[in-house]
């Protein structure tokens, strides 16, 4: 049985070692450096955020690195790439062809959420594209004589695993794992071959370590479609905090289900957010990379990211006039913490009225405004949302199941498909997760 190891930075391989040099201890800010012999490989450059950011410095080891592989397009994984580059990072930076694109987007809308200028943005992205080299899945590129490879992780378009391998080495990276039987996306791979040796050393997420999701497909849409009704009743404004990245359009599967089948009134659907519109177009043209059941439901002529009732608010002004609503409305709109962005005007104008719904979707990291609304549940008062302070009168509804990790029980099973494993390295889960799951699965 392999040995689980929780909340440790340095980790020995035969022919080299790793070191997790972000979210050793918090669910934010993956980072971690592989060493082999010829080869320093930094996996994942992220951000962490909310009070897990506060004092943070990106680590010196991370410049050293001679390349950077991607898991994913997720801030938490990419959001220090620009401190990367400006410390003088020259190598090359691999990445699935989707991964390559949501990370552009994701951080031209991280930069300018920071104040940078169009100018600034612009240098940025320029640079990580001429570094950025697209790889697909299962093919095998070399590092200084390091083999790499991806391997579906199902949490994100174009999100992955990596597995690495030099000399007597062998190493996976499980980036974010996604839920078996998600929508739009394939399942995380379990193939792993079996005729190169064992894998040495597994860092793996673990994000919910110490639970089990209680909901199912089923439950999400059965709770979604009560909390929906209830808004088209109270004729108010259902406003979504939405990640832009992999949330916005699971939701969106969602209601068009809903829609399609007639369990929900045709309510208007509003993205207002540039971001998720523009990942939204990156979904629709891999669609190559959904699952079976979307690839069928697009064979039948229903788009499972679009419906009738659904429009896009590209400009500011428009979102504006969204405000003079009257009647039911679904906006979703970033950021997901309610940290910036268009969601701020909705909640400012909405939170005070009874009529409106707030509708959670994903977690709310500890020091962020929509981790503030949520304490707020039930007791009312004031928040601190933007520059205004607001009163909480709306109906503040939190819908579970969403998240696109897998809970200790998956998590489990997908490890016990690798091959001789003999340690795993916990990271991206809180301490308790982290030992919780060590005293679960060891």
């Amino acid at each position: 049985m392999a040995e689980i190891v929780p909340c440790t930075e340095l980790h020995p391989i035969p022919d080299g070692e790793v070191r997790l040099l972000g979210a050793v201890r918090t669910v934010t800010g993956a980072m971690t450096r592989v060493d082999v012999p010829g080869a320093r490989v930094l996996v994942d450059c992220g951000v962490p955020q909310g009070a897990d950011g506060r004092g943070f410095r990106l680590p010196d080891a991370a410049s050293e690195a001679h390349a950077l592989v991607l898991t994913h397009g997720h801030l938490d994984h990419i959001g220090s790439i620009p401190t990367l580059l400006d410390r003088g990072f020259d190598g090359p930076i691999y990445a699935t062809a989707p991964t390559l694109e949501i990370t552009a987007l994701s951080l031209e809308d991280g930069l300018g959420l920071q104040g940078a200028a169009p100018r600034e943005i612009e240098r940025v992205l320029g640079r990580f594209r001429a570094l950025a080299k697209p790889v697909p899945y299962d093919r095998a590129f070399d590092v200084r004589g390091a083999t790499v490879a991806f391997r579906e992780a199902g949490h994100l378009l174009g999100s992955a695993s990596v597995e690495l391998r030099r000399g007597r080495s062998r190493v996976v990276l499980s980036g974010d794992l996604g839920r078996p039987d998600s929508p739009i996306l394939r399942d995380p791979n379990t193939e792993w071959a079996r005729d190169v040796g064992p894998v040495d050393l597994l860092v793996m997420e673990s994000t919910y370590g110490s639970r089990e999701h209680a909901h199912d497909h089923a439950r999400i849409s059965r709770d979604l479609e009560a909390i929906l009704r209830s808004a088209v009743q109270r004729g108010g404004h259902v406003l979504v905090p939405a990640f832009a990245v992999g949330r916005t359009q699971v939701l969106l599967w969602f209601i068009d289900d809903l829609v399609e089948s007639g369990r929900v009134p045709r309510i208007p659907v509003a993205i207002d957010t540039p971001m998720g519109l523009a990942v939204t177009d990156t979904y629709q043209r891999f669609r190559k990379l959904y699952d079976k059941e979307s690839l069928a439901k697009l064979a039948r002529g229903d788009d499972p990211l679009d419906f009738t009732e659904l429009f896009a608010v590209h400009r500011g002004k428009d979102s504006r006039r969204l405000l003079d609503h009257d009647g039911a409305l679904v906006v979703i709109a970033g950021s997901g913490m309610c940290t910036g962005g268009r969601i701020v005007n909705h909640l400012i104008e909405g939170l005070p009225d009874p009529r409106t719904t707030v509708l959670f979707v994903g977690h709310q990291a500890e020091g962020t405004p929509g981790a503030r609304i949520l304490a707020a549940k039930g007791r009312g008062g004031r928040v601190q949302v933007g520059d205004r302070e607001v009163e909480v009168r709306a109906e503040i509804a939190v819908l579970k199941g969403l998240s696109a990790h897998a809970d200790r029980k998956e998590l489990t099973a997908w490890m016990n498909h690798l091959p001789g494993l003999a340690r795993v390295a916990l990271h991206h889960g809180d301490e308790e997760a982290q030992r919780s799951f060590a005293a679960y699965a060891g």
